[in-house]
């Protein structure tokens, strides 16, 4: 049969009146690269894509590389298969190999701060604060922090300050590359070296805003200290969506 192109070797040009419907696999000028999958050649894709035409009208899925990472070949094994699925932030709803479906885990802030609900026996319980769980790191990590001054507008110098980490256990390490990983500051920085497995979030709050005994609580760091949480929980789920943090 001359219409099969196992291969992508077929070029083909889109119905003019059809071009609006599958645009990203339409060239400017209005052909198409075409593979075609059978039931005998692949019957799980064949049968996902007849499910997609019944449920769009739309008889094609799109066939795009997977290297979601900068510099990176296509995925060659499953290891970096999940690598290049968590590097891209979200812009891949799942990921399928194989009879395995899987899916990004969301942060789930409440439990960490021992305010959800978790499961015992089949029976949800109402954990305390005493429950809060314990954010850990994905293994070892190595720390550098930079800085470099510049003339400003004004005769003060500037201070650029650069920290960064890298992390070879974590999913999302590349073995070929020195892969420094660049933090938002400094706090990121001590958040993950705090997050061992054995402080909760508010130990780290602590760490950061209990005073000396013979020193007074003013209202200001009653202000800073609900400014500080915001903080390091935005850093908290930063850390966690890049892989540093599990809980």
């Amino acid at each position: 049969d001359n219409n099969l192109s196992p291969y992508m070797s077929m070029t083909a040009m889109v119905k003019e009146s059809q071009r609006k419907l599958i645009p990203a696999v339409t060239h400017v000028d209005g052909s198409s690269r075409l593979q075609t999958v059978t039931p005998d050649s692949d019957p799980f894709y064949y049968d996902l894509i007849k499910a997609f035409f019944k449920q769009t009208n739309v008889p094609m899925v799109l066939n795009t590389s997977f290297n979601t990472i900068p510099g990176e070949p296509i995925v060659e094994s499953p290891k970096d298969a999940i690598a290049s699925f968590l590097h891209s932030m979200r812009s891949i709803d799942l990921l399928v190999m194989g009879n395995y479906v899987i899916r990004r885990r969301e942060p789930d802030i409440a439990l960490l701060l021992g305010q959800g609900t978790k499961s015992t026996d089949g029976e949800e319980t109402n954990p305390s604060f005493a429950d809060a769980l314990c954010p850990k790191r994905a293994g070892p990590v190595e720390f550098e922090a930079k800085f470099s001054l510049k003339q400003g507008k004004t005769d003060d110098e500037e201070v650029d300050t650069l920290t960064r980490v890298r992390m070879p256990d974590r999913i999302m390490h590349h073995d070929e590359k020195d892969n420094w990983h660049e933090l938002v500051d400094e706090l990121e920085g001590e958040i993950l070296s705090i997050c061992d497995g054995t402080n909760t979030i508010n130990d780290i709050l602590a760490f950061f805003t209990t005073k000396p005994l013979n020193e007074e609580y003013e209202e200001e760091d009653v202000e800073d200290s609900s400014d500080l949480v915001q903080q390091v929980l935005s850093r908290v789920y930063r850390l966690h969506e890049n892989t540093f943090l599990s809980w």
